[in-house]
């Protein structure tokens, strides 16, 4: 799968995430039309309904306790029936309707009227008569207070939408069948939907039509839960293949990071081994057991290197042990400036041998802190030992400690190379070294091991540790731990 997985992963991620786009793109855009006839269905009910309901209550006077009077007139065969005739457009008919009363009854008359022969040419479009036993401007009045009622019902419909929709009332002047008020044809043409023409009473005068500029906006918003499912959707698979990618990429670079310190640890082990053979040998071939002096000086070679050799091997077990868990603190109420001191003291040859300079400047006063000595102190010979390691000959330490609400701040600052900043998230991490150059070939042997037991020492005695760097002007690790008062 090797191949597969660093040479393929990343196209094969990108089409995944790009088919899935692209799914969800032809679903939604299939569900958008299909919404968008539904949308148009649910208007034209909505203005039918209110067509209906506003053409009962017109009729409704004089008959509210007759329960079939309101069965008939709401059911769907008479909606039927009066948009049937409503859309009729034939010449010289005549209409008539009319109620009344006779004895337990109410009688309600709809007649149509044929004319027979040739007469006068007067109009192309339907010629409605009406008498309803009251004089026209009366009809007329109630046909307004009628079509009043309907724009009242329109608006209540459009509000229990739920959504800002913007609507307008089409009204067409019935015998010619031409639209009265400002909308023009051309508004209705363009428009997204326009209902069917509806009558909102029984008077014929002019008919209703509901005119929507755009729908898109209450389509879109009908759909929002599959919008917002969707967009989650995309999110939650770019995140899924983005953490596969990145644990893919991680993996590969701890994979190279532990060949890299498998290589460095065998040269690391194999220089003092390798030393101490040397120096051995010369003692057996030379027959040094008769110059003390110069058998002395080999002896003092063998045990420096030796002492280096169980300084790493004790490095890798404390890693191991503090991953593990096994490894516990020893804490105690000490002061860490005691502790640095003894650090500077057990230093001074590697100080000297890399021409360095170390500034102390301590506090007056004692800095208690409750932790592990022995711990802590190797977190401070790790810090001092990668300044002089890295920071080349005549590097210039400065060691400080300071007091700041409630914490220790121990700062070492060297004026070194420095680190760059996309390497500064990463210089803790176990086996990273930063790389000389382009290529992760290091000038100086080391394991990747100290700055991340570094981390987690200070980690476990509840304190951080952080890092201020850059280019060319020097590296500042300032480590941070809750502060006993020395008056207790």
């Amino acid at each position: 799968m090797k191949w597969l997985s660093n040479r393929y992963a990343y196209p094969l991620v990108i089409f995944a995430i790009l088919l899935s786009t692209a799914l969800q793109v032809a679903w939604l855009h299939q569900l958008f039309l299909a919404q968008r006839e539904q949308v148009k269905i649910d208007l034209e009910k909505m203005a039918a309904d209110a067509a209906k309901v506003c053409s009962f209550m017109s009729l409704v006077p004089g008959h509210e306790g007759n329960a079939n009077f309101k069965q008939f007139f709401l059911s769907p065969e008479w909606t039927q029936f009066k948009q049937a005739y409503t859309n009729m457009r034939f010449n010289q008919i005549g209409s008539r309707f009319n109620d009344q009363y006779r004895g337990d009854s109410t009688i309600v008359d709809i007649s149509l009227r044929f004319h027979n022969g040739k007469l006068r040419k007067k109009s192309h479009n339907r010629v409605s008569r009406f008498d309803f036993g009251e004089p026209l401007y009366v009809t007329q009045a109630k046909d307004r207070r009628d079509m009043r009622r309907m724009d009242s019902l329109m608006k209540v419909a459009i509000a229990k939408i739920g959504f800002r929709l913007t609507a307008y009332n089409a009204i067409r002047d019935y015998d010619h069948d031409k639209i009265t008020g400002q909308l023009t044809e051309e508004v209705l043409r363009n428009a997204a939907f326009v209902s069917q023409q509806y009558a909102y009473n029984l008077k014929f005068f002019h008919t209703f039509q509901l005119v929507v500029p755009s729908i898109d906006g209450l389509v879109l918003y009908r759909m929002r839960y599959y919008l917002i499912s969707s967009v989650m959707m995309l999110l939650l698979t770019g995140a899924v293949f983005m953490f596969i990618l990145r644990l893919m990429h991680n993996q590969r670079l701890y994979a190279q990071a532990r060949l890299a310190f498998t290589s460095n640890m065998t040269h690391e082990l194999k220089t003092p081994v390798a030393t101490v053979a040397i120096a051995l040998e010369s003692i057996i071939e030379n027959k040094l057991e008769n110059d003390p002096v110069t058998l002395r000086k080999y002896l003092d070679i063998s045990r420096s290197e030796l002492k280096r050799l169980n300084l790493m091997i004790d490095k890798v077990l404390n890693i191991e042990q503090l991953d593990n868990g096994q490894e516990r603190l020893r804490t105690e109420l000490f002061d860490v400036q005691l502790c640095l001191k003894e650090v500077f003291a057990s230093m001074q040859l590697q100080l000297q041998n890399a021409s360095a300079s170390l500034n102390w400047h301590p506090l007056e006063e004692p800095c208690f802190v409750s932790g592990d000595p022995v711990h802590l102190a190797n977190v401070f010979y790790n810090l001092i030992e990668n300044a002089i390691k890295y920071g080349g000959k005549g590097i210039v330490l400065d060691i400080s400690c300071h007091m700041m609400n409630g914490e220790l701040l121990i700062s070492f600052k060297d004026n070194g190379p420095g680190i760059l900043v996309i390497y500064q998230n990463q210089i803790f991490d176990r086996y990273f070294r930063v790389p000389a150059g382009t290529a992760d070939i290091h000038n100086v042997k080391g394991t990747g091991l100290g700055l991340n037991y570094v981390k987690q020492v200070v980690e476990k005695h509840g304190g951080r540790i952080t890092l201020h760097s850059e280019p060319g002007s020097g590296s500042n690790f300032i480590i941070y731990l809750p502060a006993i008062s020395y008056e207790l």
